[in-house]
């Protein structure tokens, strides 16, 4: 398991107390805002972003800056969780057409998926146990047990796994940032995509192909939904299909132990 995203004892360490000094910074904050009684406001404007027409008027407010705080928004809401996911993807579309905000979308929830790997990497498994519930980490690992690292994709398609929680567990594992990236922009990429025709049909007030969209998304959803343990059974097979066939071509009747991913 790795502790730190560098090799360099001394910019581990300095990123480390970095991130510290910001925690006391934010936990100083709150406690400020609590004492002084803004924390209603604070709540306000944490449900503010729940509203998608109230979002979209935030990050269109910023003129010609606003494609740069819609990519924080959606990088910030992988990370912290304060906007739903399909909010934004929605609003991406409405904002900006279909293949700019889906474009968008995706460079956002790419770096926000990055920073939380990246978080987990620095502050190991106690930090992350803290954060996640219980219930998305037994699954996780039960599920790398038995079917190896990469069924991760599958995770990061179907729904019922969060996918922002899943980005902090991988960042446990021994899986290489190049692999995490590939695997996060294929597995999000069919979702970013409707939502982002969604907004895209509102935006040029073509409702009926809003609602067919909407329908066609239901549908996309409930089938990934209910078909998720036989595409897990599938890629069960399959893997195992694959191991048994470098055996053979390698002569190697018995098991040999598996290569971690690096």
């Amino acid at each position: 398991m790795f502790n730190s995203i560098v090799k360099s004892p001394t910019v581990s360490f300095l990123l480390r107390v970095l991130l510290g000094l910001l925690t006391v910074a934010l936990i100083i904050l709150i406690f400020y805002v609590y004492y002084h009684g803004g924390w209603k406001e604070a709540l306000l404007f944490y449900r503010y972003f729940f509203n998608f027409k109230r979002l979209q008027e935030f990050i269109a407010s910023f003129g010609p800056w606003a494609w740069l705080i819609f990519i924080c928004v959606q990088a910030l809401q992988v990370v912290f969780a304060p906007v739903p996911g399909e909010v934004t993807g929605f609003v991406g579309g409405l904002l900006f057409g279909i293949w700019s905000g889906t474009l968008l979308s995706t460079i956002g929830l790419t770096l926000g998926s990055i920073l939380a790997f990246a978080i987990a990497r620095i502050f190991g498994a106690d930090f992350v146990h803290k954060i996640i519930k219980r219930e998305y980490i037994d699954r996780f690992d039960y599920f790398v047990t038995h079917q190896g690292l990469y069924i991760a994709f599958l995770l990061f398609l179907i729904p019922g796994f969060p996918k922002d929680s899943l980005c902090y567990l991988l960042g446990l594992t021994k899986m290489r940032y190049f692999h995490f990236i590939m695997m996060n922009l294929v597995g999000r990429l069919p979702g970013t995509l409707i939502l982002g025709l969604e907004g895209n049909a509102v935006r040029n007030e073509q409702y009926n192909t809003f609602f067919i969209w909407l329908i066609v998304s239901v549908l996309f959803v409930g089938v990934l939904y209910v078909t998720k343990n036989y595409m897990i059974v599938l890629y069960g097979y399959v893997k195992g299909l694959s191991e048994r066939k470098k055996k053979d071509q390698a002569g190697e009747p018995n098991s040999v132990p598996g290569k971690d991913i690096e």
